[in-house]
Parts: C-alpha cells; sequence; structure tokens
C-alpha cells in the first residue's frame, strides 16, 4: 500500500494460519467477551468446514465439530466486560472468569493447538492483538495482531515467556480447577527448545512481554532490557485508543525520557470528530516536542473505501513503533498508553516486541495535526467495563444437575436475587467468599431450565446489577440443539463415514429448525433399506467403533457424548423413543433395543472405567433399555406363543455370542 500501513482480515488470516489443520485445544484471552459471537463468527476459523448461514444450522454443525474437542476449548475473560448482544452461548466451549485484584484482565490473544493429518506433527498458532472477542474487535475496529508458529520439538524464543504467562493465567483462575486445553497446549511447550540469544545474524528475535504479576518489571523496563541498546534515539510512533485522564501522561513521560527519540507522534484518540483527552495534555505533548497524529482516512473507510459522509472505523489497535532508516522494531499487543497497561502489577496485559522485515524506509503512519481540534469529556481506558459489576460466579454440571455460586468480592456475600430478562429466579444468601456453595435442588432445576435458553444471569445487589456468564460443564448431557431426529435419521446418521457427510446432513435436517425449542417435523420418514434389519445393524456397527474408537485414542468426552449424552444422535436419545409407537413397528424398535443393549454390554465389559466415570448416563441409559421388556410383550402378544418360545432361544444367542457389532 501507498501509505505502507500492513492490512489484513483477522479471521482469515486466522484462517490461513490453521491451514485446515485439525485443531485438537484452543485458548482465548480477551477483556471484552461476547459468547454469541464469539461462538458464530470466530469459532468457526477452528473448522475446515462449509457451514450453513443460518446462525442456528451453523451452531448445530459447530457442536458437532467441537466433540473431538470436549472440554479443550476455552475463553479466559475479565467478568466485568460480558457484551450480550450476538445472542447466548450453548456450545461446549469452558467459559472461565478472571478478576484480577487490581486493574483489569486485559490481555487479546489465542493459543491454538493443530496437528498435521499427513505428518502428524504437532504445533502451536499463537495470535498476539489487540482486539476483543467483540464483533467490534472482529469486523469493525481497527485492531493488530501478531502471528507466529511454535513447532512441537522446534526451537522458539516466545515459548518461555508464553510458557509462564499461561502457568500465571492457570493461578489467576483460581476458583476452577480444570484446564484441560491449558494441559495441552503445555504439553507442546515442554518440547520446544529455548532460544536464548536475542538476536541471530544481527535481528532480533520476537519476544513476548507480559504484565500484571506480583513483581514484574513495567512495560518501560521490559522494553529496555530486551532492545533497549535499539530503540534509544530512534523515531517513535504510538498508537493507543487510551490515555489517562490527566493534564500530563505519565507512561509517555517515561518512555520519552529512557528512549530520547529523534522525532515522536501519538495517535489522537478521536470520537465524533471530538479528541478524547485533556486539552493541557494536548499541550504537554506538543510542549515535550512530540505530535499528534491521525490514521489516513483510506485505512479508517468501512470496507476500505473513501465516500462523501462515510462513517469511518474506530481506531483499537495498540502498537509501539520504533524506527529508522535501517530497520523497524514493534510492539503489538493490548497495552494502552495508560498507566495500569504500563504498570508491571496493575491490568494483565501482553504483547509480542518483534523486529519487522522492510523493503523501504520505514515513516510515520500517522498524518500529523497541526491545529488543536475540539475537546470533549477524555474516555478511561475501556470505559464503562464496570457498570453495576456483581463478583457473582455461577456453574452448571449438565451430568449431575449441581448448581453452585461462589462469591468473588471482598467479604462474605450480600444478599443478592437473580434474575433472567426480568423474571425473578431464586435468592443467594449470605456466602463465604471464594468458597463454591450448591444452590438448593429446586434452584438448580429453574437454572437449568432457564440454561436450555441462555447462559446470562443478572445479579442484583441493592442499586448494583451485573451480568453473570454461567460456566457449564458435563456439555455432552447437555440437550442439543436439535432436539428431535427419527430413529432412522439417528441410524443413517451413525452410519456415516466421513465428517464432509456428516456435516450436509446436519445442514439438511438443520432446514427444519424454526427456532429455539423446536426441532424435526414428527412425519414418519420414507421406508428405505434404513428402516429395516440391514441399516438397524449397519447403524449400531458404526456407532460401536466409533465409541470404541474414541475410548481407545483416549478421546473419552467424545465417547461419552455418544454413548450417555443427550445429542440428537447420542444413544440415550435413540433408545427412548423405542417407548414411542409412532418411531416404527414394534419389531423395528425391539430389534433396536436389543442392539443397544448389546452395545452397551460390550462397552461396560471392555471399558469398565469408563462405564463407571458417568452413573448419571449410565442410569439414564439403562432406564430407556428397560422397554425391551414392554416391546417383547407387544411381539408375543400380536404373534402367537412360537414367538415367545423364539424369542426365547434368539435373546441370548443375539446378546452373548452375535458378532454383527464387532466387526
Amino acid at each position: 500500500m501507498s501509505d505502507g500501513i500492513p492490512r489484513a482480515v483477522l479471521t482469515e488470516a486466522l484462517r490461513d494460519k490453521i491451514n485446515g489443520r485439525e485443531v485438537l485445544a484452543a485458548v482465548f484471552c480477551t477483556f471484552c467477551f461476547d459468547p454469541g459471537f464469539f461462538e458464530g463468527e470466530i469459532l468457526p476459523a477452528l473448522f475446515d468446514l462449509q457451514l450453513h448461514q443460518d446462525p442456528q444450522i451453523r451452531r448445530l454443525q459447530l457442536e458437532e465439530a467441537l466433540r473431538p474437542l470436549a472440554g479443550r476449548v476455552a475463553v479466559y475473560y475479565d467478568p466485568g466486560a460480558i457484551v450480550t448482544g450476538n445472542g447466548t452461548a450453548c456450545l461446549d466451549v469452558r467459559r472461565i472468569p478472571i478478576r484480577p485484584r487490581t486493574g483489569y484482565f486485559h490481555p487479546k490473544n489465542a493459543f491454538i493447538l493443530v496437528r498435521d493429518p499427513s505428518t502428524q506433527e504437532r504445533s502451536l498458532v499463537v495470535v498476539t492483538g489487540s482486539a476483543n472477542l467483540t464483533q467490534a474487535g472482529w469486523w469493525e475496529n481497527v485492531e493488530c495482531a501478531h502471528l507466529e508458529e511454535i513447532a512441537e520439538y522446534g526451537r522458539s524464543r516466545t515459548a518461555p515467556d508464553i510458557q509462564r504467562f499461561l502457568r500465571h493465567l492457570r493461578t489467576m483462575a483460581k476458583n476452577f480447577d480444570t484446564h484441560a486445553a491449558l494441559d495441552d497446549i503445555h504439553s507442546v511447550l515442554r518440547t520446544v527448545q529455548p532460544i536464548v540469544h536475542r538476536t541471530t545474524s544481527g535481528r532480533m528475535h520476537p519476544h513476548f512481554l507480559f504484565n500484571g504479576r506480583r513483581g514484574a518489571q513495567s512495560l518501560v523496563d521490559q522494553l529496555d532490557a530486551v532492545a533497549g541498546q535499539w530503540l534509544r534515539h530512534a523515531d517513535l510512533e504510538v498508537l493507543s485508543p487510551y490515555l489517562d485522564d490527566a493534564d500530563a501522561s505519565m507512561p509517555l513521560g517515561t518512555l520519552i525520557d529512557r528512549f530520547q527519540p529523534r522525532k515522536w507522534r501519538v495517535l489522537l484518540p478521536e470520537e465524533g470528530g471530538l479528541a478524547r483527552c485533556r486539552p493541557e495534555l494536548y499541550d504537554w505533548v506538543r510542549e515535550r516536542g512530540g505530535e499528534w497524529g491521525r490514521l489516513p482516512k483510506a485505512v479508517l473507510a468501512r470496507g476500505g473505501k473513501q465516500a462523501a459522509g462515510a462513517a469511518y472505523r474506530t481506531v483499537h489497535a495498540k502498537v509501539y513503533r520504533f524506527f529508522t532508516k535501517d530497520w523497524e522494531i514493534t510492539l503489538v499487543g493490548s497495552f494502552n498508553l495508560t498507566s495500569p497497561a504500563h504498570s508491571g502489577s496493575g491490568n494483565v496485559e501482553s504483547g509480542v516486541l518483534s523486529e519487522v522485515a522492510i523493503d523501504r524506509r520505514p515513516r510515520f503512519w500517522l498524518e500529523a495535526i497541526e491545529e488543536p481540534p475540539p475537546f470533549a469529556q477524555p474516555v478511561g481506558e475501556d470505559d464503562g467495563a464496570d457498570q453495576g459489576y456483581v463478583p457473582l460466579l455461577a456453574r452448571y454440571d449438565w451430568a449431575s444437575g449441581q448448581a453452585e455460586v461462589l462469591w468473588d468480592g471482598a467479604g462474605d456475600s450480600p444478599q443478592i436475587q437473580v434474575y433472567d430478562r426480568g423474571v425473578h429466579l431464586f435468592e443467594v444468601g449470605h456466602l463465604e467468599r471464594a468458597v463454591w456453595t450448591a444452590l438448593t435442588v429446586d434452584d438448580a432445576e429453574i437454572l437449568r431450565e432457564r440454561l436450555r435458553q441462555t447462559s446470562f444471569l443478572t445479579a442484583v445487589d441493592g442499586d448494583r446489577r451485573g451480568i453473570v456468564l454461567v460456566y457449564e460443564t458435563g456439555m455432552a448431557h447437555r440437550p442439543s440443539i436439535l432436539l428431535d431426529l427419527t430413529p432412522a435419521d439417528i441410524l443413517r446418521y451413525w452410519s456415516m463415514l466421513t465428517a464432509e457427510q456428516r456435516n450436509a446432513f446436519l445442514s439438511e435436517h438443520g432446514e427444519a429448525l424454526r427456532g429455539p425449542g423446536k426441532g424435526l417435523s414428527a412425519e414418519s420418514p420414507p421406508d428405505t433399506i434404513f428402516d429395516r434389519f440391514a441399516g438397524i445393524f449397519h447403524g449400531f456397527a458404526s456407532l460401536g467403533r466409533a465409541v470404541r474408537d474414541a475410548l481407545d485414542e483416549e478421546r473419552i468426552e467424545e465417547a461419552r457424548f455418544r454413548m450417555f449424552g443427550a445429542k440428537y444422535d447420542s444413544l440415550p436419545v435413540l433408545v427412548e423413543q423405542m417407548a414411542n409407537e409412532t418411531a416404527g413397528d414394534s419389531l423395528d424398535r425391539y430389534l433396536m433395543v436389543l442392539c443397544a443393549q448389546k452395545l452397551a454390554d460390550q462397552i461396560r465389559g471392555n471399558f469398565p472405567a469408563f462405564w463407571a466415570s458417568d452413573p448419571t448416563g449410565v442410569s439414564r441409559l439403562e432406564e430407556a433399555l428397560s422397554v425391551r421388556a414392554v416391546l417383547r410383550e407387544q411381539l408375543v402378544a400380536r404373534n402367537d406363543a412360537e414367538m415367545a418360545e423364539f424369542l426365547d432361544w434368539y435373546e441370548p444367542r443375539f446378546l452373548e455370542e452375535t458378532a454383527v457389532l464387532t466387526t
């Protein structure tokens, strides 16, 4: 580009970096978090799938794609900055709130573990930038990001610091004890040989910087320790959407005093043509010898096109550029030009300092401002994020039906009223700080029913009102988005061999969705081979192989989804339909239940630890299987006594000797 400013679409850049490889685990960090937007528009970037345009069908397809990653996609977010504008969360994503005692949880990262299916080589794709997991962050604002890849058993300068950051992340998430995605990512990072030198052949390696932990250095001290010898007396350009609400900028003054830039320029935060800083600060920058600047309109224009009266995008990028005529070193990440961001123990922040490859002399991106603009009230760092924040956490386990709450504020909690869209749900009594406390059985059941529609609650403490995003586990037992498939549909789905076939099937059947709580038509399916014996045997054989393969490869949660879950294609869902006469002929239903019993017996005998690990799922399945006695009575009643004699002979041989389910 003529202005020399690199441009890319963040989602496309992430897809290109993953490059069709299999995603094994993913960890995201964000300040503002919009769960609905994340699930509908960001999560799809992890999968090489053709997804339906309808949001409901898209989520159905993603529900299927997430099964192999059960519990291994996690978002760590600041609970004071939840965004509810794009709908609720309903997929198997661990949503883990982190609230530092000082400042904000403010990093914006993605750590995505991928595997090449042809070579089985694993790598970690790392995104470090300024974009929150929101529509504004990924679609609307001007943001910045650094992408890199760390190969298993490779060499990396950033890997040790990323490991330290992720360990600190686990420490901050002290209220939650399961972090499967972090464990998987650490398993790769532990194999990486650290590069101890700052440079190779005169070129600086990328460095991962972060703060927000006890004893951490300030940002300026970190920059000085890594690259101070190069940064001094270079030109400096700073893009930051937020500044301190003060007459002078302490972090900017420290940068200038430490590195003595030859020439320096700072982005003027603006909104609606008004400068969002104090006039005194504006004058202070000029008195210190600096300049204010704006990005070119071509960069700010929506869609990359300038038009008369067109709206311009908000600049949310955080970039620190040091450059001379021969080189450029840039810090991109979450560090605003504010005291909490620059302090080692203020906000939790992250960024990557790297040398940029150049093919011509670097120039300022910002266009200098000559005339003072009109001023408006300064906007604080991510202003308004804490309005009404109530430090109440809630979690629900779909497997056990247990609901718990935790008070994460100072001292014991006050009386808290919990609502959903204006409807009072229950009251939480005085809670001991940092202790998970179980809700009553009745309140847990109320929460369970509400979670079918929304994962958001409203906590009211006197005059304070705050949004609580419920942490959900046991997602195999959460009722599927697609509530009803016919038995023939489920058998057909089990028999499909490829992910592409299953994805097309879900897209086709998802067309019947008409919003939350509505499933497929109850019309009888056409009479095909899948409705008769061959289809029954083939479908159950396919399910059996899928479950055994998952258990052999230690994909326990995927097997749990299929054997004990509440999804559209889980075994209990099919067996429970057998009690309904509309599900088909009693002989067909009887044979399906017999096949289900055979599979259950095999899994119980061959994988006893797995069977014992889910008493809720086992109980549901065994209760559903009890319909076999009823179906047998119906068959005997409509036939003569010879049917009873035949079944007495057939059942034990089928259940104990037949090998149809093990082929």
